[in-house]
């Protein structure tokens, strides 16, 4: 029987096209701030993020965290603001706030409505030009800051990235101590120490602000006039200073967990950092060995033996321009020296034979691919990462570049890159677990450890 049914032909599948960080519209209203905005159709959650631009070089000897500490406390209230009527516009308004620390400085990210960016930006007004820092209301900042930390400290996801630092750098410099100050730090501080580092650091030139979101209807231009034209205080930013770094520690850290089942592993190596020589070709190199599920290491820790639940590889910055290339999971408390051993020989592998013309196809077209997807639709993603861009020293056409030369790469550039920056003897082991059963041997598989409390 002949079918009466005749099928278009399907249609051929172009490749995507290619993407570019948006460009924003700039302004610089009253003495120096910086206004960036992004107005993205359809996103009507929109992002407001300051970041202060204060670098932690900037902190006083002794008052680590104390920039996110004054960040957090200038929400608090202004002049003739009291905390409860500021949190009463901001919930008025449906805007929310975190604060977050890193090297290069504090920033505050602000959650909202679209619409409600002008009642945002007023908000901004007066935290930036109007701080009140009420002393009660400051402490329970100090305090708020303190729990924080002890909290990140029971978690061993997060207590791995607070020894991180001081692993590879040592903390007798500040980038060897996390961004957000310890527990011994943060606890000393005072309201008047507060008041005096924001009267001290806090000024137009040094701040930039971010809005995404849909911007529709809305004077951005006018509206930022509005708000920083009065904002009055002709001070230069704080330079920010960054690597090289000198050398760190030679042991590795193992942070004690007394009973714990699992171990949290996290291994660091020195490189060089973004816009330099070789980050595009570690990139790939660490999407190769740490892809989930598809990577080198689940293929092995993961999928084969059963001891981890997944290891991922990947490079980030703790300090702008001083690279990490890290691997980091959970693995499997009795089994860690063996999954250690495991992961040198999953990282050694490639200075003998490389990686396939398959493996770096994949990876690149994973990264090009993907990464506008997960890392720049939303307003909050798109925002974090232009403020980041602006206080690190970069346009917005860095993200674009970055994609670029990960399209341009050959298999053997990338083999020679990994060869030339990586190595098992050049990373640094930083864990948590249990010390009095993993101490020794660990130490038979990764050189000496620096125990150390939880």
């Amino acid at each position: 029987m002949t079918s009466v049914f005749d099928p278009a032909p399907r249609p051929a599948v172009a490749p995507p096209a290619g993407w570019k960080f948006p460009v924003p519209c700039e302004y610089r209203p009253g003495d120096g701030v910086t206004v960036l905005a992004y107005d993205m159709p359809g996103q009507h959650a929109a992002t407001v993020l300051c970041h202060l631009g204060i670098p932690a070089t900037a902190e006083p000897e002794g008052c680590d965290g104390i920039a996110a500490v004054t960040a957090a406390a200038m929400f608090t209230g202004a002049r003739g603001v009291p905390a409860r009527e500021f949190e009463q516009r901001a919930a008025a308004a449906g805007i929310s706030w975190a604060t977050s620390a890193s090297w290069a400085g504090p920033s505050v990210t602000l959650e909202l409505p679209a619409r409600q960016v002008p009642a945002a930006l007023d908000l901004l007004r007066l935290a930036l030009a109007e701080p009140e820092f009420d002393e009660d209301e400051t402490a329970a900042q100090i305090r708020l800051a303190a729990m924080g930390i002890a909290r990140d400290a029971a978690s061993p996801q997060a207590r791995v990235m607070q020894a991180l630092p001081g692993a590879v750098y040592g903390d007798a410099i500040r980038a060897g101590r996390p961004a957000a100050g310890t527990l011994a730090t943060v606890m000393q501080l005072t309201p008047d120490a507060v008041t005096a580092f924001a009267d001290g650091h806090v000024r137009p030139a040094a701040v930039t602000v971010v809005i995404a979101g849909d911007l529709a209807g809305l004077d951005v231009a006018a509206l930022a006039e509005e708000a920083f034209t009065t904002w009055r205080d002709n001070r230069p930013a704080a330079a920010l200073e960054h690597g090289p770094l000198p050398p760190g520690p030679a042991a590795g850290v193992l942070v004690d967990q007394p009973g714990a089942v699992q171990t949290q592993l996290l291994l660091a190596a020195q490189v060089p950092g973004r816009g330099q020589l070789c980050w595009a070709e570690l990139q790939v190199a660490a999407r190769i060995l740490g892809a989930p599920l598809t990577g080198r290491l689940d293929a092995r820790v993961r999928e084969r033996s059963g001891q981890s639940y997944g290891l991922q590889a990947g490079l980030t910055e703790l300090v702008p321009g001083c690279g990490l290339f890290l691997v980091t999971g959970a693995v499997d408390g009795p089994a860690t020296p063996a999954v250690l051993a495991d992961i040198q020989d999953i990282l050694a592998a490639p200075l003998a034979s490389g990686f396939t013309d398959a493996e770096h196809t994949n990876a690149a077209e994973a990264i090009t691919r993907t990464l506008p997807l997960v890392s720049y639709e939303t307003p909050a993603a798109l925002a974090a990462t232009a403020a980041d861009l602006a206080a690190s020293g970069f346009t917005p056409a860095y993200p674009g570049q970055f994609l670029d030369a990960i399209a341009a790469l050959t298999t053997p550039v990338v083999n020679g890159a990994y060869k030339s920056h990586i190595g098992p003897d050049r990373f640094t082991l930083v864990a948590v677990g249990d010390a009095a059963a993993l101490a020794g041997p660990l130490e038979k598989v990764a050189g000496p450890l620096e125990v150390i409390s939880a």
